[in-house]
């Protein structure tokens, strides 16, 4: 039936930024010369008005078209199913964004407590469908939903971006357009790096093999990274290369060993002595680094993998209890942390020794 345009409302889950202008004007002329083919879904209001439920861009169109009614079907459906209804004819539409159907999600959902299941059940659509709409619309800090808008990046990747935290997310951006990035599985790998941002350390002394395992587990360490001039163990065989890469890679742990960044028995022993002090073992460990070693190399492994222990014999970095002197892995970790490097991914902010 035909319905005044006038006795026509919005509905009340219809949220967008602003109407596309020109898609109206477009779809204004269609109807002059073709006349409407498909009519819009409206339902009662008390007051004796209508709410449209789908149709919203035709519904302005036929105003800018001058028409003084338009063809409607009028379905009498309670709230709920009125805004998942509206939500559904539209959503795969030119009427709405992924953004503004992360807020009508959210309003919905609010409205009447559904969870992003119930949610995606009734729009039959996946959960992540749901969930990154959720992200976009509500997790976006201004910038980045700015440069979504303008199509600087794409809505998945914008939805990688809203995982990241809020403050954090402007310098994302910048790194995600700098770097030409479009994919979003790319994107992800770049918000791996980035939120991979605590190095941690461990020393094998004082634990067996099976301790040492349960307290990487506890710490959901990925990879151990093997820091020992020599990676035999003298008292300790499990605690070998070898044998220690075996029973990590049981636990769904990697073991690398980089023994370029061990200490050398000609620097290690005189220092353990205490004939050479901590301050120039320093200063030739960072000779050594700057000159002997591609330490770009090894903040990649770390950034691509995960969390990552750098492992050395001492069970303390720094002088504790019975023992005197600091390991090595203090120094290398305090280097990784202050390294300037001109990928600004590789860069550390915290650091726990386990």
């Amino acid at each position: 039936m035909k319905i005044d345009l006038e006795k026509i409302d919005e509905g009340g889950f219809v949220i967008r930024d602003e109407y596309n202008k020109e898609y109206i004007a477009q779809l204004a002329e269609s109807l002059k010369e073709d006349g409407q083919w498909n009519p819009i879904i409206v339902r009662h209001k008390p007051d004796g008005r209508y709410e449209v439920i789908a149709g919203h861009y035709r519904l302005q169109a036929a105003k800018l078209a001058g028409f003084k009614e338009i063809e409607a079907t009028i379905r009498d459906i309670p709230d709920e199913y009125a805004d998942i209804l509206s939500l559904k004819t539209n959503m795969f539409r030119y009427e709405m964004s992924e953004r503004e159907q992360g807020r009508v999600l959210s309003k919905i959902m609010q409205e009447y407590g559904f969870s992003q299941v119930d949610i995606s059940r009734r729009l039959g659509v996946s959960s992540q469908w749901v969930r990154r709409r959720l992200r976009v619309a509500l997790e976006l800090h201004e910038k980045v939903a700015a440069a979504l808008e303008k199509g600087l990046i794409g809505f998945q990747v914008a939805a990688v971006i809203a995982q990241i935290p809020y403050a954090g997310q402007p310098d994302f951006l910048n790194i995600i357009i700098e770097r030409g990035i479009k994919d979003h599985t790319d994107a992800g790998v770049l918000r791996k790096q980035l939120l991979n941002d605590t190095i941690f350390t461990i020393g094998y002394q004082g634990y067996d093999i099976t301790e040492f395992i349960d307290k990487l587990k506890s710490n959901k360490i990925d990879l151990v990274m093997d820091v020992r001039y020599s990676s035999e163990s003298q008292y300790k065989p499990d605690f070998n290369g070898p044998i220690l890469k075996r029973e990590l890679e049981r636990n769904n742990i990697k073991y690398e060993h980089k023994p370029e960044f061990g200490l050398p028995y000609i620097i290690q022993n005189p220092y353990k002595d205490g004939t050479l002090s901590l301050n120039c073992v320093r200063q030739w460990y960072k000779w050594h680094i700057d000159n002997e070693t591609d330490f770009d190399d090894l903040l990649k492994v770390i950034k691509n993998t995960g969390n990552t222990a750098l492992m050395c014999m001492e069970q303390y970095a720094k002088p504790k209890g019975d023992q005197e002197y600091a390991c090595h892995r203090d120094i290398l970790s305090d280097f990784l942390l202050k390294h300037k490097s001109e990928d600004k991914l590789l860069k550390f902010s915290r650091r726990v020794d386990l």
